[in-house]
């Protein structure tokens, strides 16, 4: 793993999708060079494999984001799983009612205690104003999660353009993002969470390293990338001087369910 590796898999990170040429343009290295990179990134098992995350809000699910102090293993539905180095396991649960949810926090809890925090986002019911293209196409990019847009088009018999714009609205509206699944362990970069109530200050510092954001208003989740631990730490303090108490944990697996 070099610098070059490092800026890879922090492109794909940002967008599991982007095109190899966008990538090598924003790395400053021909696209024949990149090409070997990953596919030598994905031989050595850096890169494991490629998911799509779709917000269960999508769907009309009710959310939460739960943290336990554990790191005992437990079977459960969860859209999102990241485990960090506190010995926290943060869950991303869902369920068709807050009932619903609670049961499965409960159930958790009774292997590893009591949550050490919990958020439960505003619902939002998407599913009454999605149109039905939205999950079609949400069902081709499981099937294949590098899939160009006009071979969804194709597969499901509609205009390119037409597929695209509501590809866009997906991405644009964070209902669905495509994800590597990276085995840290063989890196030198960091993936850190920082649980804020207050996002709209702190975001501008994370928004060059964001993966991933949950949440609404001033509450929410921030799963974010640096190429090393001296650059999280630097993060880390920028973040501190606006929001003394956000919690921050430095994640060492995670996984996220299509």
């Amino acid at each position: 793993m070099d610098d070059i590796d490092t800026k890879i898999l922090f492109n794909l990170l940002r967008d599991g999708r982007m095109t190899q040429r966008l990538i090598a343009k924003n790395i400053g290295i021909s696209a024949q060079t990149l090409n070997y990179r990953i596919t030598k990134l994905t031989e050595d098992g850096v890169v494991k494999n490629y998911t799509v995350h779709a917000t269960p809000a999508l769907y009309g699910k009710i959310t939460s984001i739960v943290a336990f102090s554990s790191d005992v293993d437990v079977e459960t539905d969860y859209f999102i799983k990241v485990s960090c180095l506190e010995r926290i396991t943060l869950f991303g649960l869902y369920g068709d009612t807050i009932d619903e949810v609670d049961q499965k926090i409960a159930k958790i809890s009774k292997t590893m205690g009591e949550p050490v925090m919990k958020y439960t986002p505003l619902a939002e019911r998407y599913r009454a104003n999605s149109n039905s293209i939205d999950m079609l196409i949400v069902d081709q990019l499981r099937k294949s999660p590098k899939a160009k847009i006009a071979d969804i088009a194709k597969e499901l018999n509609l205009p390119s353009m037409r597929v695209k714009r509501r590809y866009s609205f997906l991405i644009k509206n964070r209902l669905i993002s495509v994800i590597p699944i990276i085995d840290l362990s063989k890196t030198t970069s960091v993936i850190f969470a920082i649980f804020s109530h207050n996002t709209p200050k702190i975001e501008p510092i994370l928004e060059n390293n964001l993966i991933i954001q949950i949440g609404e208003k001033n509450t929410g989740i921030f799963i974010c990338f640096a190429d090393s631990l001296n650059s999280s730490k630097d993060i880390i303090k920028r973040v501190r001087e606006i929001e003394g108490d956000s919690d921050v944990m430095v994640v060492y697996d995670y996984d996220f369910v299509s």
